[in-house]
């Protein structure tokens, strides 16, 4: 029985450069094609993590207009009170004052999440457009500082010095007194965190009001706190224009970023 073998005719040249020229545009198509997937991961991810920053931004927004609208209404308590009795040295109703005096620390935290999680993960790269990366980093940069002034100098000064000086004018009865509003408005929660305090309250009530009656302030002590008052003011007004200037800020970069990422 015969064998037959079939001939294997070499390629000629051409065919090699056929072959070569058909894998490396399969190579090439595959690094494309990984490519534009990744592209789009990309674009996917950073759609997804600035929608998430937009809101972090809103936040600070909601937090920003009741901060700023509650300083302006501190700094303008401080600064009456200030002028009312630092010159004219009107005597002080200290039951009409406990009444009324806003003895508060209103502070901004910085909602950065998402930013901070895109600064550690890398994915601020994501972010083409360069004007929006420096417009975002401008922000955090201006929002962290307004969270330390709010959060370490405002508020230093308010428990170091304002309270400290208060507290060494004004009698325990100031402290304790409680209006008919306050009363009033007594929650759940208060008795929680004040155990017992409004049934003691309500025994001491006649000594608490007759100590606020009696106390008459000495002219050096009324501009002691009229001092106290205009520093408390001072500093009040102070963070104020930061803040205000974060919120124009947070205008500005939302309007920015919501022209490219609509919702």
């Amino acid at each position: 029985m015969e064998v037959h073998h079939h001939a294997h005719h070499p390629k000629k040249w051409k065919e090699y450069i056929t072959e070569f020229l058909m894998l490396f545009l399969a190579v090439s198509m595959g690094f494309v094609a990984e490519n534009l997937r990744e592209k789009h991961v990309e674009n996917e991810r950073s759609e997804e993590l600035m929608q998430a920053f937009i809101m972090d931004v809103k936040e600070n927004q909601k937090q920003l207009d009741s901060l700023i609208t509650n300083n302006k209404r501190l700094s303008f308590y401080y600064d009456s009170l200030t002028f009312n009795h630092g010159f004219s040295v009107k005597p002080i109703e200290l039951k009409k004052l406990s009444e009324t005096i806003p003895l508060l620390v209103y502070r901004f935290i910085n909602k950065k999440t998402i930013f901070d999680q895109m600064k550690s993960s890398g994915a601020l790269r994501y972010i083409q457009d360069k004007e929006i990366l420096k417009a975002m980093l401008r922000y955090e940069e201006k929002a962290d500082l307004v969270e330390i002034r709010s959060m370490q100098s405002e508020t230093d000064q308010y428990n170091n010095e304002f309270r400290p000086t208060i507290a060494k004018i004004l009698p325990l009865a100031f402290f304790k007194y409680n209006s008919d509003a306050d009363l009033k408005s007594i929650t759940k929660m208060d008795y929680i965190v004040h155990p017992g305090r409004y049934e003691n309250y309500n025994t001491f009530k006649a000594k608490i009001e007759s100590e606020l009656e009696k106390t008459k302030l000495t002219s050096d002590q009324i501009k002691a706190l009229a001092i106290a008052w205009h520093l408390r003011q001072e500093r009040i007004t102070f963070g104020l224009r930061y803040q205000i200037d974060l919120h124009e800020e947070g205008t500005v970069l939302l309007k920015l970023i919501e022209t490219k990422f609509k919702q």
